[in-house]
Order: C-alpha cells, then structure tokens, then sequence
C-alpha cells in the first residue's frame, strides 16, 4: 500500500536547482517540456519531455535546469509500506529512468493528480493515492518493458512515432503494416505486447486526450472536435471518449462552462 506524502510542480523556474541531499521519500518524476540534468548518487542523468525517473528514500540528489533553460515537471513523493507482497516493488532499483510510450495519458494522469492535491476537496486522499498508485504500476510497467528484444521496441516505437503524426488521419493496420515491413497480426500482436493496447486502442487514446484539451481550450463544439479528430460519426466519438475516460465529452464541455472559462 501507498502511503502519498505531496506532489509538486515545477514550472518554467528561470533559476531552479535542487542542492544535493537525501531524497526524503520515494519519489516518482516526470519531464513534461525543457530538460533538467539530475546528479543520482553521483551518477549524471539527463531528463527530457517524456522521461519519468523513479528515485528510493535515501538516495543522493542533485539537480539543475538543462542547457535549454527552465523546465516543467511533476513530481509525487511517497512511502511504499514494506510489507506489499509485489515482487517487482521488492525489486525495484534505487534509481532508474523510462521514456514512457503513453505520454499524452502519463502527463493528464499527473496533471489530474495535481488538481486533486492542491484542490483540497472531500475524498482527495484517497482519489490521490489512487491515481499516484496507478503512476507508479505504469512505471513498473515501463520497466519490464526493457526484457523485449530491442528489434520490436524499435519497430513498434516507429508504429507509435507515425499514429501520434498522423493521428487525425484515417490509419488502418495495412498502413502499419506496410511502415515496418512486417505482416498485420504481427504488428497488432508485437504492439499490444510492448505497450499493452492493440494500434487502434492507442489511437483511441490520443485522439481522446487531444480532443479533452480542445474542449478545455477552444470554443469547437463537441461535433467540430469529432470531425477534427477523423471521427465521421459523433456517437461513435462520444462511445469512445466515455469508454476511455469513464466519462462523456459533455460532461468536460459543462464542466469547463459552470466554471466560467468561456
């Protein structure tokens, strides 16, 4: 069980830097624009967008913006009760760093944690934990990825590279297949075993957060943001969204107008 002591955000701090010390807590981090060069138990570590690390209690930390200037990042600080029966938190390394392959999702996640933590509203606690609880297990996950040959990271970081270009077009597995030169059920085998999720399901999910950040941040109507996103049919979009999220695009568009933001 999780124990979530705080989160933070830095945001674009123009002088930023952490002077060396124990790191107080367990602590999961995660890159979301600029860099930021971290000294891990004197070991140089070089964080960029979509670069989550993973830092044990007691470990020695140091850190500074990158040569690019300030960053962004989130961060979540906790305590693993040592009696969890889970082997791979039984073995988890003091330090170690992922490149996520769903960074869209990894990023609203923290981003959601955050607006619940400093939101202070009734069952924040326990919403917290929960979706902290839920980053660190996509960590892990991450990081059993590496067992994989590096040929099919390769090819299926190729697959994942052209849906997020080309995510607004139609896209069908004969296209996939047909980039990495490999037969359709290998590359929705080969992909649903990396990442978990079949090709479609991925695109699913960037259309869906793409299309959550245009309703918080456009005037497009929820039909606008369907046929921008390559759905031709609406309902199909508003099933998908709700599946996805657990929620209706609607819901986000009432959401965003009772708090005035248009």
């Amino acid at each position: 069980m999780m124990q979530l002591i705080s989160v933070f955000i830095d945001d674009m701090q123009q002088d930023w830097q952490k002077v060396e010390e124990a790191t107080l807590s367990d602590m999961l981090i995660l890159v979301t624009h600029g860099s930021v060069n971290y000294m891990v138990d004197g070991e140089p570590i070089f964080l960029e967008k979509g670069d989550l690390l993973f830092i044990q209690e007691g470990v020695m930390r140091s850190g500074t913006n990158g040569p690019d200037g300030p960053h962004v990042k989130y961060s979540s600080h906790f305590h693993i009760n040592s009696s969890t029966d889970s082997k791979a938190l039984t073995n988890l390394k003091p330090y170690q760093k992922v490149k996520v392959q769903r960074f869209d999702y990894v990023k609203q996640r923290f981003s959601a944690l955050a607006q619940q933590w400093f939101g202070q509203r009734e069952y924040t606690d326990i919403i917290c934990t929960g979706i902290a609880t839920e980053l660190l297990g996509y960590f892990l996950q991450e990081t059993s990825v590496e067992r994989f040959a590096f040929a099919k990271q390769r090819l299926m970081r190729e697959v994942q590279d052209y849906i997020s270009i080309h995510y607004r077009e139609r896209i069908r597995i004969e296209d996939l297949s047909r980039l990495v030169d490999r037969a359709p059920n290998y590359v929705t085998q080969t992909f649903k075993e990396v990442t978990g999720m079949t090709p479609i399901t991925f695109l699913h999910q960037i259309r869906v957060h793409s299309a959550r950040d245009l309703i918080l941040n456009t005037r497009m109507t929820i039909g606008e943001i369907a046929e921008y996103l390559g759905y031709s049919d609406q309902a199909h979009f508003n099933r998908v969204f709700k599946k996805l999220l657990g929620y209706a695009p609607s819901a986000v568009q009432r959401e965003v107008q009772r708090r005035g933001m248009r």
